[in-house]
């Protein structure tokens, strides 16, 4: 109950690029590092990624929205069946462009942080809108937006292999006509419901989805050519 009355108490915000945000801090020292570093282009995925932060890091430092955050981080789950497809799915980078703000990324990337902590073969970078807004440009949601969160896999030459954009499937049914409608604050606390409802169930479903298709070369991620 107390979680469900924390999203509802938070105000909308759409999560469409709006070029603002502060720049990463790169992170020396991950936790693990499976990859091995090359030097990289500087406007690259390598180089992006390379200058992105852990997730411990990002963690440490959201400044908005951060009980929420705190929230869905500390009460993350993922399911066996989950995190046993995770595992058979390969070694990946996942590549996270977000803003603390954003209420989307909020709900959804605590939760797939959570499955790369417990998944050794996947690693993590995140950067902001700013560092990352030539692929979300690329990769924009069903509606045409470009959005936070984008959330990339890249394999061990930084090609994308999959993306997955913004919310879920599920939520896009019923958020997709109310940014269609503008009325995104009057009926955002039922978006933040469908959120503290579902408790990532979805958005993991849903990127692991991503991960198997990039482990069978049936990429999933709109955009990419």
């Amino acid at each position: 109950m107390l979680h469900s009355l924390l999203v509802l108490a938070l105000p909308a915000v759409l999560c469409s690029s709006s070029g603002t945000g502060a720049a990463s801090a790169p992170d020396a020292s991950p936790s693990a590092a499976p990859f091995a570093a090359a030097p990289a282009r500087a406007d690259s995925l390598e180089a992006a990624y390379a200058n992105g932060q852990t997730w411990a890091a990002f963690y440490d430092g959201v400044n908005r929205r951060r009980e929420l955050w705190i929230s869905n981080w500390t009460n993350a789950r993922v399911a066996p069946d989950i995190l046993e497809r995770a595992n058979a799915a390969g070694a990946w980078r996942i590549l996270v462009i977000t803003e603390p703000g954003c209420s989307d990324s909020a709900n959804s990337i605590p939760y797939i942080a959570r499955l790369v902590e417990e998944t050794p073969g996947l690693e993590l970078r995140l950067v902001n809108s700013t560092a990352g807004r030539p692929w979300m440009e690329a990769h924009r949601t069903t509606d045409g937006r470009a959005a936070t969160p984008t959330i990339l896999i890249l394999d061990d030459t930084y090609r994308i292999r999959g993306c997955w954009i913004e919310q879920p499937v599920k939520l896009q049914a019923f958020w997709l006509p109310v940014v269609a409608r503008g009325t995104m604050s009057e009926e955002v606390g039922k978006k933040m419901t469908w959120y503290a409802e579902d408790e990532g169930r979805e958005t993991l479903r849903e990127f692991v989805e991503v991960l198997e298709g990039a482990h069978s070369g049936n990429v999933i991620c709109p955009g990419l050519r």
